[in-house]
């Protein structure tokens, strides 16, 4: 299997750990590559230019990361994802909880990429403030997730490290102490070490 990133993508992150803790790290190749050029060839491996994706050994493609992280969780029988039917959508909605708070991030991003004339302060103002909303839910759900490793603990973890990365400014786990110490021990996680931004890739 053939996985396609960018080394500082939070979103292939997740798939990343998820490939440590499940301990197939060696059964997958790392490809990075830039989402934007399309002399690289990857639009024909995910028509909608976005990471990660995962070209299988068979052929097709799958994509993102909540559908690639549960494939290779039921791939090798893994316990990613909880078999007991309440658990599992409370671990799945996590997952969403984290990605929209990583996708209000990301527009943020964005935009403190265009020019500086062109930017929208009421629109950052508003991605960030649903940022903080989404991790003030997170400290609130904590007992879902403080004592398992999951993808739901994983995309919280992944969501949290990249807002310290790129916005460190907001200060995320200021007066969120429970979520502050769960995120130091979760971060200390072999899986989290090795796919730190800015660390060479893994090799299978």
């Amino acid at each position: 299997m053939r996985l396609y990133l960018s080394i500082n993508s939070p979103y292939a992150r997740k798939v990343r750990v998820a490939i440590h803790e499940l301990g197939i790290a060696q059964r997958i190749e790392m490809v990075e590559t830039d989402p934007r050029d399309p002399s690289t060839g990857f639009w024909d491996v995910n028509p909608l230019g976005k990471i990660p994706a995962l070209s299988l050994a068979y052929g097709s493609t799958i994509y993102d990361s909540p559908v690639i992280g549960e494939y290779l969780n039921e791939l090798v029988d893994g316990a990613l994802l909880p078999k007991d039917a309440s658990r599992r959508w409370r671990v799945r909605t996590l997952v969403a909880l984290g990605d929209g708070i990583l996708d209000a991030g990301m527009a943020v991003r964005l935009e403190d990429m265009r020019p500086e004339n062109e930017r929208s302060a009421t629109w950052i103002a508003k991605q960030l403030a649903t940022a903080q909303r989404g991790v003030d839910a997170l400290e609130r759900l904590l007992p879902e997730y403080d004592d398992r490793v999951d993808l739901g603990s994983i995309c919280v973890a992944c969501t949290l490290a990249w807002l310290m990365f790129r916005h460190e400014e907001q200060e995320w786990l200021s007066g969120r102490e429970r979520l502050a110490s769960w995120f130091q021990d979760f971060d200390r996680r072999e899986s989290m070490r090795v796919t730190r931004p800015g660390l060479p890739l893994e090799v299978s």
